[in-house]
């Protein structure tokens, strides 16, 4: 056994030098060093001091996460707007104020008894006074042939007397035509009824002495002064130009169908004045 050292105080005179020596702790406070005296006796020596909580570092927001963190703590501005309020409810309107319903019982009243009065009296008197009828408007009849005359047609004669004198013959033809026929009854129509026969003769004049289509510089010549060519010369412009007028007739051409439109200019010129032929029964 270990003997103690010269001077060393036994360990159980230490502990109750060390209680002696410690100051009395004051009220309310913690009794630390009653608390270290305690733990030496027992033989577990000093308290040791407690470990600090170690805080595990948060992991860092997403970016996402982040901005909407931020719009969140942003405060409200003047851009927000703010909820529209509900439109108020519709409900029964206010009632009818007596004086309006007085004036309607009135206004009834009132055109009770005019009813009434109507009824009453004779049915002569109520009947309105009868109106005539409107006369029926006059059915169009056929052209007259003044509002078929066209003065400034380019295909008139230039001379007054000439004019004049074409003019009186279509009056004239034109009252011997059949009303269903009088809308195409025109002076054009007239015009080209005597000119076609005109240039058809003076054609087949020419053709006859083989001047119709010369051959030569000497026939040319003879044909130019010949009064049946010149004759046609007259004609064909002016037949040109009343052609265009005849919508059943346009299409046909003075230099290539002139036998063949003067054959129909005639024949629809005998149907205009005496209709078109009956067919008989036994033929179809």
């Amino acid at each position: 056994m270990a003997t103690p050292s010269p001077g060393s105080a036994p360990k159980g005179d230490v502990m109750q030098d060390l209680e002696v020596r410690s100051p009395t702790p004051s009220a309310g406070t913690p009794d630390l060093m009653a608390k270290v005296l305690a733990r030496a006796k027992a033989g577990q020596g000093p308290a040791q001091p407690s470990q600090p909580k170690i805080m595990t570092p948060r992991p860092a927001p997403s970016k996402s996460e982040a901005l909407l963190e931020i719009e969140a703590r942003k405060p409200p501005g003047p851009q927000a707007k703010k909820p529209a309020a509900a439109p108020p409810l519709k409900g029964p309107g206010p009632a009818k104020p007596p004086a309006y319903v007085a004036a309607a019982a009135a206004a009834a009243a009132k055109a009770a008894a005019i009813n009434a009065a109507a009824a009453a009296r004779p049915a002569s008197e109520s009947a309105p006074p009868a109106v005539a009828p409107p006369a029926a408007a006059a059915p169009l009849g056929p052209p007259k042939a003044a509002a078929l005359i066209d003065l400034d047609a380019p295909w008139l004669p230039d001379e007054a007397e000439r004019k004049t004198a074409f003019l009186q013959v279509f009056r004239y033809w034109h009252a011997q035509v059949r009303p269903e026929f009088a809308h195409k009854a025109k002076p054009a129509f007239l015009f080209l009824v005597t000119a076609l026969p005109v240039m058809v003769k003076a054609r087949d004049t020419l053709t006859a002495l083989d001047l119709w289509e010369p051959h030569g510089e000497h026939s040319r010549q003879k044909r130019d002064q010949h009064s049946s060519w010149k004759k046609y010369c007259e004609f064909l412009p002016r037949a040109q130009q009343a052609l265009q007028e005849l919508d059943d007739y346009r299409h046909l051409s003075l230099l290539t169908a002139l036998d063949d439109l003067n054959g129909r200019i005639t024949k629809a010129e005998r149907k205009f004045r005496e209709g078109a032929p009956q067919v008989e029964k036994g033929r179809r």
